[in-house]
């Protein structure tokens, strides 16, 4: 690899969890972008900024930036868009109810104003985009729960890459999405490949195959863990294995999910029957942490907060005939309680995303030991389940489940990622009514994480939900990727992918002239970063 953007190269990728979030920073752009550091973000259309009190935040812009269709990027610019922005926010964080106003100070300076304290607001910038007046006036921002705007391909924005064909967003997404580059992008550095196609509703085994065995199929993907071994030994691929932030999110549903669901004793056996040991070691090939919330532990100051806390299996093992013995008699004296039949297992439905049948098998199988009879749905695609999870909280998903799993893949490098799934007033959670909970997530989202109280609450926090057992808790990932073998970047912990960082080398299918050099089919050593 060289460096350079090579004339004609073309990679293919496929995506199948959070792919609005993924990709996004490769066509927009806010303040600030995600980056591979302590806190999470480095300076993207601004060069700096000063926090001027805990309210009043001051950005000097990048100068000589315009959007893809030439358009100048200046104070002006971030003045409408904020407009917009302020008419129908996204909803996830509190950004909605704390942004107040911003302010012109010069051509290339400007204040955002909040109406109190904000912990979060510099990961909040990572995701307040600015489009060209054309696409606000059309599409504007949509007040949806998943941010950010990809809504129609068009010279809109001012990443490195322009989306050429397709949309994605949380909710809605076009099968194929494709990226040309941005020739006139500021940094002339970047990006380093002309075209990408990603795509989104592939089957997992057939795109398995295709970066194996099929040399310009596909690029890059994530793999499920057990094709780590196949990978390694494939022709055109290559593993890349590293630590992340991700976590699994399995909720259980108790707001018209089953009744005894609304039972701590029942949730906590659940969550009890599962062997993390057996998932990490076996379904999970080795490939993650321990975690006794979800919460990945790799996120700055968790593994502080939760010491004090195992996973339910490392202190009892659930395949302990006494322990699967209490466990049966809970869910039995529930069953009478509730005026269910005893001698019939608990029927539990669980949705599930076809990409995480790898996983699913082995969690069924430990829940089946304790009286729970459990009927697994698969859909295809992510927004299958968003659709679904989105819409419990007010009684309109209009397929009924108990259990639900997601990829909640981390995006701003903070524990809210995972926690905001709890925030009981959020469409993201399916808890419920908690006051105590509510107001212990407001205190934490004004909460910056250099300060004494960040540890403190976020232990609150984490060993609240602990005992209350509102989620099923599963390890967190690590990420494991299959590469073409002549594509190359760093990736990152979160679900974020810096596309534009990406290149080719010259024996890359999409420029080179003849077939793939024999000797470069060999196995290729496990990368690690």
């Amino acid at each position: 690899m060289d460096g350079r953007r090579k004339p004609g190269s073309h990679i293919k990728i496929f995506l199948p969890y959070l792919p609005y979030l993924a990709i996004s920073h490769s066509v927009n752009s806010g303040f600030v972008r995600p980056a591979d550091n302590e806190r999470g973000w480095e300076y993207d259309l601004a060069v700096s900024h000063t926090k001027i009190s805990d309210k009043v935040y001051e950005f000097e812009l990048r100068k000589g930036v315009r959007f893809h269709d030439g358009s100048p990027f200046n104070a002006d610019a971030v003045l409408l868009n904020m407009q917009y922005f302020k008419k129908k926010p996204y909803t996830y964080t509190s950004i909605d109810q704390v942004f107040d106003r911003t302010e012109k100070m010069s051509e290339y300076r400007v204040r955002i104003h909040l109406k109190k304290k904000y912990g979060l607001f510099m990961y909040d910038a990572m995701w307040i985009h600015f489009y060209t007046q054309d696409y606000l006036e059309k599409y504007g921002w949509n007040g949806k729960p998943t941010a950010p705007n990809l809504a129609a391909p068009g010279l809109y924005s001012i990443g490195p890459y322009i989306l050429k064909k397709g949309y994605v967003e949380g909710d809605r997404n076009s099968s194929v999405v494709e990226l040309v580059a941005n020739k006139d992008y500021w940094d002339p550095r970047f990006p380093k490949v002309d075209k990408i196609t990603i795509y989104l509703d592939l089957q997992t085994e057939s795109a398995v195959s295709d970066i194996l065995s099929r040399e310009g199929a596909l690029d890059v993907m994530p793999i499920p863990f057990s094709y780590e071994l196949p990978t390694v030994l494939s022709k055109f691929g290559k593993l890349v294995r590293s630590p992340s932030t991700n976590n699994y999110s399995v909720h259980i549903n108790m707001i018209n999910g089953n009744p005894l669901l609304q039972e701590r004793e029942v949730r906590e056996a659940l969550n009890r029957a599962i062997d993390q040991e057996s998932l990490l070691m076996l379904s999970m090939n080795g490939e993650g942490e321990y975690s006794p919330t979800m919460v990945s532990p790799n996120f700055y100051g968790v593994r502080k907060a939760s010491n004090n806390l195992q996973s339910h299996s490392l202190i009892e093992s659930p395949l302990s005939p006494k322990v699967r013995s209490d466990l049966i008699a809970t869910i039995k004296k529930h069953q009478v309680r509730y005026g269910m039949n005893p001698d019939e297992k608990l029927k539990l439905k669980f949705l599930v995303q076809e990409s995480f049948l790898y996983l699913i098998g082995d969690i069924k199988y430990f829940l089946e030991l304790i009286h729970i009879d459990l009927q697994v749905e698969v859909v295809g695609e992510e927004k299958n389940i968003f659709d679904q999870l989105l819409n419990t909280r007010d009684g309109l998903n209009t397929t009924s489940y108990d259990l639900l799993i997601w990829a909640n893949y981390d995006w701003i490098r903070h524990p809210w990622t995972a926690l905001f799934v709890y925030r009981p007033s959020s469409v993201w959670s399916t808890i419920g009514r908690d006051t105590y909970l509510e107001e212990t997530l407001s205190l934490l989202q004004q909460t910056d994480i250099k300060d004494l109280e960040y540890v403190p609450l976020l232990k609150s926090i984490i060993q609240y939900v602990y005992r209350q057992s509102y989620m099923l808790f599963l390890p967190s990932p690590n990420k494991v990727l299959a590469f073409n073998k002549e594509v190359s970047y760093k990736p990152r912990p979160s679900a974020f992918i810096p596309l534009w960082e990406i290149e080719v080398s010259d024996n890359h299918w999409s420029v080179r002239d003849g077939p793939y050099p024999a000797h470069l089919k060999n196995p290729v050593e496990i990368t690690h970063h």
